[in-house]
């Protein structure tokens, strides 16, 4: 069962940060976010595509704000909420996807980031990036816009009609 999977890598990733280790509780957390992502996609069938954003945000060894916040909201338990207390002021760190970005190693926060508007699956720190990476993402976003476009088609035809 996925969700065992998923606890599973809650429960380690959590006792890791409660042990000081956040590169393995990091790790978990990616793994976590992946197979909930591709759950929701494959299993449940609730969103079109794995959002590689919120994969890339959990991989973010800068950012432990994300990595607490996402462990703390998914167990019920209260064991992370001095830590929480402790990063909450921590900037949110996100990903520029232009590879030629000149801020170091693409990060920037998050709330200064600019999703693409179409595929909504990349982010750029700037309207510069996004426009400079525009070329190579064309390709790549078409498909995402397509398969999203399949996706919500299939959703409205498994609506039932009001009459």
């Amino acid at each position: 069962k996925m969700e065992s999977v998923i606890s599973y890598f809650l429960s380690i990733g959590t006792q890791y940060i409660l042990e000081g280790n956040y590169d393995a509780a990091r790790t978990c957390t990616v793994f976590a976010r992946w197979f909930e992502q591709c759950t929701a996609v494959g299993l449940h069938k609730t969103q079109a595509l794995i959002n590689r954003v919120k994969v890339d945000d959990a991989n973010n060894s800068s950012d432990i704000h994300t990595l607490v916040k996402f462990l703390r909201k998914r167990i019920p338990c209260k064991c992370l909420d001095k830590k929480y207390k402790e990063v909450k002021d921590t900037a949110k760190l996100g990903f520029c996807y232009n590879p030629e970005c000149t801020i170091p190693n693409g990060q920037v926060e998050r709330s200064k980031t600019f999703y693409c508007s179409r595929c909504r699956n990349v982010t750029y720190c700037s309207r510069d990036c996004q426009k400079a990476d525009s070329a190579i993402h064309k390709h790549e976003c078409d498909k995402f816009v397509a398969e999203i476009a399949k996706f919500e088609a299939k959703k409205q035809s498994q609506c039932p009609t009001i009459s």
